[in-house]
């Protein structure tokens, strides 16, 4: 027998109260002390059944948290990856919310504050490198690599460092594009581009393009200079030139094609000009000979003796020079009868193309009524010289 109240037991089973607390004692076969009895025993299996499930409950919440902590860091990361490090921050801060002890997301808000921040000079070195100012942006990269924790073996320092050599690469590059612009000769040209095949240089396919497109440019405007001024042979070295670099370029090969095909043309125009000059001195050269000299006044006056005194004008309507101007004549009576044929010179001896000069004679004792005849006309040329 026990006692319900205190719990001693090896109580004697007439006693009525308890040695121990000094309660009255239930009898066996009294209910309240078989019920008190029971609840002895299921108290402390409650007690602990509540226990688990608190624990459980608790353990459950517990982990739920932690998997939204995780999932809040691991999109953080993402973000920063991808460059959108204000979104990983709004992350990282939700992940503390939550756990705002975890040491793993105070580092990455850290190191996301420090790479953000790197990455802003990083992009103002960029706009540097747009404008041109590559000093500047070369000192501003080695000041930010040596910020650069180099030992850190983070993805996100691993790609800042690569960012960093590209926009390095960028400035080397730029520097050498700016040198290209400098150069006006195909030679010049040339010899940078030899220097490219030492560097190694993923853009170094976009300087070479670069360069080629600038031997382009050049050879095109210089042969068309020359052909402007019908150099051809010139036009064709230029372009020529530019080929051995610029192997079957489309638009120089047009344009050789272009200079040739004009070559030719005016070679033909040139010929037949010739052609045609030469057949105009000829005739100029023919009129010259038997036409220059025109006959443009003669008359006859007889006097009151009888003689008649024949003049006249010739005008030189050639384009050269003459001179010795012989003019050969019959004298006529009023019958047509031949009186007398002669000859006379014009003076002054030289005629200007343009220029007339007179003639003169006499005829002594002819009837009233003379009249001249001029028969023939002759003339040298002048004599060119050189």
């Amino acid at each position: 027998m026990f006692c319900t109240n205190c719990g001693a037991n090896r109580i004697e089973a007439n006693a009525n109260y308890c040695y121990h607390c000094g309660k009255p004692l239930s009898k066996p076969d009294d209910p309240k002390a078989k019920k008190l009895k029971r609840l002895q025993y299921l108290l402390p299996l409650l007690s602990f059944i509540l226990v688990i499930i608190i624990l459980y409950t608790t353990k459950l919440y517990e982990m739920k948290v932690n998997a939204k902590v995780i999932a809040f860091q691991e999109k953080g990361e993402e973000a920063a990856l991808a460059g959108e490090f204000d979104k990983a921050l709004r992350y990282i801060e939700n992940g503390l919310s939550y756990r705002n002890d975890y040491e793993i997301l105070i580092q990455d808000k850290e190191m996301i504050l420090v790479i953000k921040e790197l990455k802003e000079e990083l992009d103002a070195v960029e706009k540097k490198i747009m404008n041109e100012q590559f000093a500047a942006a070369k000192s501003e990269i080695n000041v930010l690599k040596n910020q650069v924790d180099q030992s850190n073996q983070s993805p996100l320092f691993i790609s800042l460092s690569q960012d960093i050599q590209q926009v390095e690469t960028s400035v080397t590059v730029g520097e050498i594009k700016e040198e290209i612009n400098k150069l006006t000769t195909i030679d010049e040209l040339a010899a940078k581009l030899s220097t490219l095949y030492t560097l190694e240089l993923s853009e170094a396919s976009e300087l070479k393009q670069q360069i080629y497109t600038k031997m382009v440019t050049i050879s095109a405007t210089e042969a068309e200079k020359r052909l402007e001024d019908k150099h051809f042979n010139q036009a064709v070295r230029v372009i020529e030139e530019a080929l051995e670099y610029v192997v079957n370029n489309e638009k120089l090969l047009s344009l050789k094609e272009r200079v040739i095909a004009e070559k030719t043309s005016f070679e033909k125009a040139e010929q037949e000009r010739i052609e045609k000059a030469m057949l105009a001195a000829k005739k100029e050269e023919e009129r010259n000979l038997t036409k220059a000299v025109q006959l443009t006044t003669s008359k006859v006056n007889v006097d009151k003796y009888g003689d008649a005194y024949i003049n006249g004008k010739v005008k030189n309507s050639g384009t050269e020079t003459v001179h010795s101007i012989v003019i050969e004549f019959n004298v006529l009576d009023e019958n047509g009868k031949k009186l007398e044929s002669g000859k006379t010179n014009v003076f002054p001896n030289k005629l200007e193309p343009g220029q007339s000069g007179d003639f003169e004679h006499v005829t002594y004792s002819v009837k009233e009524n003379a009249k001249v005849e001029i028969t023939n006309i002759s003339w040298l040329l002048e004599e060119k010289k050189g």
